[in-house]
């Protein structure tokens, strides 16, 4: 929902939101940046992302001025860049030209519907199928008395969903989870009710209710609190999938043949590269790297024939980093189809409209010169980086996050003679934010006191590892009650870390570096700038408001 949330500015006088040494990260570009990076990989948005981001996009310009002063911008990759951006730039403008001039903004009504679906959720299952007269044939049956399960079973085993011994359960849903036409059907549904067959974007289904929970709100300022988000959400969604829509009708114009021999090589050469969790450092990370990908496959190999014109590995890697991540997640398939389908985009738009013409065209080929840049000097300096000088100082730099051998924590726990006295003492706490002064008002006797030390080594079911190490300066971090042979409350006062020594574990040091390499030369040339990231100057306030939170 990121990706549509603000229109773009063409003031170039736009405020800082990051700032370090005369480089710095406007709002219009942190804006920019930002939604392409949550068109390619959800993540959770909210201030830490947003400061982290930020943080990130400002390095990415330091070693860009790298590239810059050793006139990089002229290499092959970083006009490869650019184009690619640009034309992302250009499908965006197509889109925004031909399909949402004909999209209805929501009625009241429809935004007052809305509030009663986002306050209601569903128990819902569910039957599908990949074609209307399949669907029909489903239906069919359920009305002559079918089992809804061993339809929809059988239905979940012959699409290939994974876990489709389930049913075809799917569990509590809500507003905006679906396709509009599919929510209108599944929403208009008392409990225990069958739904006729169904439309999305997706496939056909048949819907069952098996529950309702529904929450109702008789205050008119909830209702006028929520009103311009859900506003904004139900139009999304209308343009989102006439977007679709309009780009399967075009999609479908054209013959597609892929060689599937050569997609299984490229994706057993990529695959061990993709992002091992979804957190927004590891998607950044995956994000750099696949530029540096080498497949081992000659560029001019043709993946697929489009309309009788070869589509070959190297058009598709170069649209690669454009790729969803959630599409190239079990093979490339959906992953080349998008790729194809977004070059054909691109053509239209510069034929239908010429969009590259287009302002917010021209400032996002602004933008992506930086990218290409950042990338093109991790190259050159990945090319000529010498590791032999380096396993010292990144042992030092990853020992906390790979290299710990054991962790000791000094604690002091506190025994209470039963539950109802441990609790009274936590109510206590929350209440005056004083410990100590809640020990000092229980009566004589209630409870003891011991100093303890433990490592990880041991086996604890107390979580005094996890328990941040109590600053004297601010309030106590406590746990507990925790039913033991009596009721404990535990603080933790000191912890120490002892990592393996480097002598031990040399090897994997150096494989780390060869393993991690991007991220090394992204470090090291950061160092010979003396960058520090503690030392970047945030505007919080702009930060947080160049975009709403959704």
């Amino acid at each position: 929902m990121v990706a549509a949330c603000s229109q773009p500015s063409d003031d170039n006088t736009m405020p800082v939101v990051a700032e370090w040494s005369g480089s710095a990260i406007d709002t219009a570009h942190f804006r920019h940046e930002y939604i392409y990076f949550s068109t390619l990989a959800p993540f959770p948005d909210n201030e830490e992302t947003r400061e982290y981001y930020a943080k990130m996009m400002l390095e990415r310009m330091i070693i860009a001025d790298f590239g810059r002063e050793a006139r990089l911008d002229t290499l092959r990759q970083v006009r490869e860049s650019v184009k690619r951006r640009k034309e992302m730039a250009m499908r965006r403008h197509y889109l925004n030209q031909m399909v949402r001039p004909e999209v209805a903004e929501p009625t009241e009504a429809e935004i007052r519907e809305a509030f009663r679906r986002a306050n209601t959720q569903l128990n819902l299952q569910q039957i599908y199928a990949s074609s209307k007269q399949e669907a029909d044939s489903l239906y069919a049956l359920l009305k002559q008395g079918y089992d809804f399960d061993r339809l929809a079973t059988e239905s979940m085993r012959k699409a290939g969903v994974p876990g489709w011994q389930n049913a075809g359960h799917m569990g509590w849903v809500s507003f905006n989870d679906f396709d509009e036409e599919a929510e209108e059907a599944v929403f208009s549904l008392n409990r225990h009710e069958i739904s006729w067959p169904v439309e999305s974007l997706r496939g056909w289904h048949i819907f069952r209710v098996h529950d309702v929970v529904e929450t109702v709100h008789f205050d008119q300022s909830t209702y006028q609190n929520a009103r311009d988000n859900l506003k904004f959400s139900v139009f999304q969604r209308r343009f989102n999938e006439a977007s679709a829509r309009f780009i399967r009708d075009i999609v479908l114009q054209h013959d597609l043949a892929v060689d599937m021999m050569v997609l299984s090589a490229l994706w057993d050469k990529i695959h061990p590269s993709l992002p091992r969790d979804g957190t927004p450092i590891e998607l950044a990370r995956f994000n750099r790297e696949i530029n540096f990908i080498k497949p081992e496959i000659d560029d001019s190999t043709p993946v697929a024939i489009v309309d009788g014109q070869p589509y070959t590995v190297g058009q598709f890697m170069a649209q690669m980093p454009d790729i969803p991540l959630q599409w190239i997640g079990s093979d490339f398939r959906h992953a080349l189809e998008i790729a194809i389908r977004d070059s054909i985009l691109a053509a239209r738009a510069q034929h239908e409209i010429r969009a590259d013409t287009a302002p917010e065209v021209i400032r996002d080929r602004k933008f992506a010169e930086y990218a290409g840049l950042y990338y093109a000097t991790l190259q050159f300096a990945s090319d000529t980086l010498n590791l032999e000088r380096l396993p010292v100082k990144y042992y030092d730099h990853w020992k906390d996050e790979v290299f710990v051998d054991y962790r000791t924590s000094w604690y002091v726990q506190y025994n209470f003679s039963d539950s109802l006295t441990a609790v009274n003492a936590i109510r206590e706490f929350k209440q005056n934010g004083d410990w100590q002064k809640t020990l000092e008002s229980l009566p004589e006797g209630s409870f003891t006191v011991e100093r303890k030390m433990a490592t990880t080594n041991d086996e604890l079911l107390l979580p005094v590892h996890r328990l941040p190490v109590n600053d004297p300066s601010t309030p106590a971090k406590i746990m507990g009650p925790f039913a033991r042979a009596n009721w404990a409350v535990i603080k933790t006062e000191r912890r120490e870390t002892t990592y393996k020594p480097f002598e031990a574990v040399e090897e994997e040091v150096e494989q780390l570096l060869k393993d991690r390499k991007i991220y090394v030369v992204h470090r090291e040339l950061l160092d010979n700038k003396e960058f520090r990231s503690e030392h970047v100057t945030l505007n919080r306030q702009m930060l947080n408001s160049v975009l709403p939170f959704y």
